[in-house]
């Protein structure tokens, strides 16, 4: 084989292996930037949860300061 056909089989191939190393950055930036949405995602809702939390802690407790314990009959 000339080396003009060897050079001209190898420029081809570097311009896939360049494709394919471009295809993966771009994946790659794209797992970066939903990981990142993800994560901001997962910090909102355990925000809320814990809110939540606090909230029916402290209904909890206004029923409780608010309910009547009856003692039970024949004490």
């Amino acid at each position: 084989m000339p080396s003009e056909d060897l050079r001209i089989i190898l420029e081809d191939v570097k311009e896939k292996f360049d494709t394919v190393i471009e295809a993966v950055n771009i994946v790659g930036e794209k797992l970066d930037r939903h990981t990142e949405e993800d994560k901001n995602e997962f910090d909102e809702v355990k925000k809320e949860i814990l809110e939540l939390r606090r909230d029916l802690n402290d209904h909890r407790q206004n029923t409780e300061l608010h309910s009547v314990r009856r003692k039970p009959k024949g004490i």
